[in-house]
């Protein structure tokens, strides 16, 4: 991107209403990027800092909203933190119109289309959209009320309107939005950036307890040292019950399978350790 695009002249331009709809360069000072559902990844910022830097320059404009003399993200935070990182003074962009709830939305369907999103994010943002959806057509939210037979109307219908959207199923829809209404928002910061967000298993198995217990459990499996290894072994560790070594598992299911084998299984059993090779010391016979 040529630094001389970033005239006096093209500021004015991007002021004027016939701007809309088009691609102009916009000063990275002029746009409002804060408030965003999904973090900027850093390293991926870099990376693309690195691509703007170089000959091919920045080839997908941004979205943005007027507001006011100034402009707000609509989706394009990680082009817009590259431009930062490779301190170009503008960005192109496209200016759109859009109320806040509409800005919300695009937001939302831009980073749902996309596959790189974990578990986690995933169900945050359909759980947004749901929340706007019932706003924006609160007949859905009220027919839920009405219909006591069927408590999940708003999220049915909600569901049938973003599964057409995105491809996803209904039922895939409804647990990505139970999920994020379950979890704690403090599991959810804790996890944000961790192995665990993408793990749909293990929230699901938090997203059971009440908040304080997620709490005390995301502690153990973050934890610095000896870490827990699993959701189970977390709540386990908070409940006080005894987490057995693998080799103590091993000789328990080596016994509960002993007991269970009837007596021709064992003789063959005892016949193979006779002919094995033992630890020192150890010597099985078997009596004719």
């Amino acid at each position: 991107m040529a630094r001389e695009e970033n005239t006096p002249a093209v500021v004015a331009a991007v002021l004027d209403p016939v701007a809309v709809d088009q691609i102009v360069i916009v000063p990275l000072d002029l746009i409002d990027a804060t408030d965003r559902l999904r973090e900027v990844d850093e390293a991926y910022a870099t990376v693309l800092a690195g691509a703007f830097a170089g000959r091919g320059g920045q080839r997908t404009p941004i979205e943005i909203v007027r507001r006011g003399d100034r402009f707000r993200l609509v989706f394009g935070a990680h082009r817009y933190r590259a431009a930062q990182i490779a301190q170009l003074p503008g960005i192109k962009a496209i200016i759109t119109e859009a109320d806040d709830a509409e800005l919300r939305l695009r937001e939302i369907d831009e980073n749902l289309i996309r596959n790189e999103l974990s578990a986690l994010d995933r169900a945050r943002f359909l759980a947004e959209r749901k929340r706007l959806y019932e706003a924006l057509n609160p007949e859905t939210k009220h027919g839920a009320n009405r219909f006591t037979r069927d408590a999940n109307l708003a999220t049915l219908s909600f569901g049938a309107d973003i599964a057409e959207k995105t491809g996803l199923s209904e039922r895939t829809v409804q647990r990505a939005v139970a999920l994020a209404e379950a979890l704690s928002p403090e599991v959810v910061k804790a996890l944000q950036h961790t192995p665990l967000a993408r793990n749909q298993a293990a929230l699901e198995a938090l997203s059971k307890h009440p908040a304080k217990r997620q709490e005390a459990a995301v502690a153990h499996l973050l934890a610095a040292e000896n870490p827990a290894k699993s959701v189970n072994e977390a709540f386990d560790r908070i409940d006080g019950r005894a987490i057995r070594p693998a080799d103590e598992k091993h000789l328990s299911k080596a016994i509960d399978l002993w007991g269970r084998m009837p007596a021709k299984d064992r003789r063959a059993f005892l016949g193979f350790l006779a002919e094995a090779e033992l630890p020192k010391g150890c010597t099985v016979e078997v009596g004719q």
